[in-house]
């Protein structure tokens, strides 16, 4: 019983991908095993093979594209039926793939994208009980809206608000602390803004150390650029001065260790898109108008918005796709993250990071299901 529950505890832990092709995998050895009994000629069996193999593609889409998912399952189903009731009476791992694609709408989709969901359903298990060679007229089709699409998708829409209900009462349950928790949360992320400013200011004033050398050597070499070297320092110190007046203002304690590996920034946004893809979040990247040039703390502030985005997307909203929008404009940088998964609070901290370089920051419901956050970070402002 251990192994069995520590076994459900690890594909849990899963992330959703992941999760979906085992179940695939797990379907595709069912249907196989079953077809080792089929009493049918060899060119049958290998048809209702290749058809199992479409099913268990529509498997493991799933949560990435439930309406695809269901056109597979039930356009090989429909086919399916056309070959002989020896086929459609011995087989049951065809029928579960159904009601896994149906479940998985309702668990899946919201608003506007349910009801289309629904819709489609409908019509293709009405085209598949029409076909149906074998079909009782009206009573064969009502058994399809009731089992494979009335059935699965209250199911799944009665486990997925149950499953946001446990989450709030978690939160609940730590009611009495919550305000100490979010002081705290708030205070480790001032701490970690401070480290991470304080690597700015220090490579900051490496570089002016270096190019007050070179300045100091091309005013005897040549008189002629040493105007331009001060310019770079000046430039550098000034841009160090307005990170040192963001760093007073969120340093109320002396530093903890402070970490030295190089920070993100906007430009790194391909390789954590990446990550999280291969996590098991589809993300989409794009990104409107030329590239405007950041203060290095507000630079990194953006890396941080997208990044906990896309993370609260995968653990708490268990989305199944996102869409990440960059648009530099001529006074600003807009960050739009857009995903699929339930509605949550903004990540905690980001809000005071964004407003600590003058910006702000919104979470919304999309109109058709899944959330919006936004986030507006001045270009060039200093605190």
């Amino acid at each position: 019983m251990r192994a069995l529950t520590s076994l459900g505890a690890r594909v849990q832990a899963l992330p959703p991908g992941r999760a979906d092709l085992l179940l695939a995998g797990a379907f595709l050895l069912e249907t196989q095993v079953e077809l080792s009994f089929l009493d049918a000629s060899a060119g049958t069996v290998l048809a209702v093979r290749a058809l199992t193999l479409a099913m268990a593609l529509g498997v493991a889409a799933r949560r990435r594209a439930p309406l695809v998912a269901a056109t597979f399952v039930l356009v090989a189903l429909t086919v399916m039926e056309q070959l002989g009731s020896s086929v459609n009476t011995s087989l049951i791992g065809p029928f579960t793939s159904a009601f896994i694609v149906s479940y998985s709408i309702g668990a899946n989709l919201e608003g506007r994208r349910l009801t289309v969901g629904v819709a489609w359903l409908v019509v293709l298990v009405t085209i598949m009980s029409v076909l149906d060679p074998g079909s009782d007229d009206g009573l064969n089709l009502l058994w399809g809206w009731l089992v494979i699409v009335a059935a699965p998708v209250l199911a799944g829409r009665l486990l997925r608000d149950r499953a946001r209900l446990a989450r709030s009462l978690r939160a609940a349950a730590s009611g009495e602390d919550a305000e100490a928790w979010a002081a705290q949360a708030v205070a480790e992320e001032r701490s970690r803004i401070a480290a991470e400013l304080h690597d700015v200011v220090a490579r900051a004033l490496r570089r002016m150390v270096v190019d007050a050398d070179g300045a100091a050597t091309l005013v005897d070499a040549e008189p002629g650029r040493a105007p331009l070297a001060f310019a770079a320092i000046e430039q550098t110190g000034r841009d160090a001065l307005a990170e040192i007046r963001r760093l007073l203002g969120v340093l109320r304690r002396e530093d903890d260790e402070l970490a030295l590996a190089p920070q993100p920034t906007l430009a790194h946004l391909a390789d954590l898109i990446r990550r999280a893809s291969a996590g098991g979040l589809p993300v989409a990247l794009h990104v409107e108008g030329e590239a405007a040039p950041l203060s290095a703390g507000a630079d990194l502030t953006a890396y941080r918005v997208v990044q906990e985005a896309l993370a609260g997307a995968l653990r708490e909203g268990a989305a199944a796709r996102a869409t990440v929008t960059v648009s530099y404009g001529q006074d600003a940088v807009d960050l739009e993250v857009v995903d699929d998964g339930s509605a949550r609070p903004a990540p905690m901290g980001i809000a005071e990071r964004v407003a600590l370089y003058g910006g702000d920051l919104r979470t919304t419901t999309a109109r058709d299901g899944g959330q919006v956050l936004r986030a507006r970070l001045p270009l060039g402002s200093a605190a």
